[in-house]
């Protein structure tokens, strides 16, 4: 395990895996269930959870809707995709 600090997009990636596991196991859902029901691999679901890729947009809202979502939690998890987005962007150029 990488233990030399976190960059800022990796803090925000272990934020948005937080709330995201949290979530799941709250509806009683194994990765592979909701894998299922966004139409992605179960190894996708397992790297949005350990904070090593962060989902798109598009999968954030399927998981909006298959999680129930609060639109404020909602909001949150696209302010750190967006601002992670951002800053991979920056770095290439």
């Amino acid at each position: 395990m990488n233990r030399s600090k976190p960059t800022e997009f990796q803090g925000e990636a272990l934020e948005v895996s937080e709330i995201l596991r949290d979530r799941r196991e709250q509806a009683g859902m194994s990765q592979r269930a909701l894998a299922h029901h966004l139409g992605v691999t179960p190894a996708s679901v397992c790297y949005y959870e350990s904070g090593k890729r962060m989902p798109s947009m598009l999968t954030l809202m399927k998981i909006k809707n298959v999680l129930g979502f609060s639109m404020r939690d909602c909001f949150k998890l696209i302010e750190a995709i967006s601002n992670g987005e951002q800053k991979n962007k920056d770095k290439e150029n």
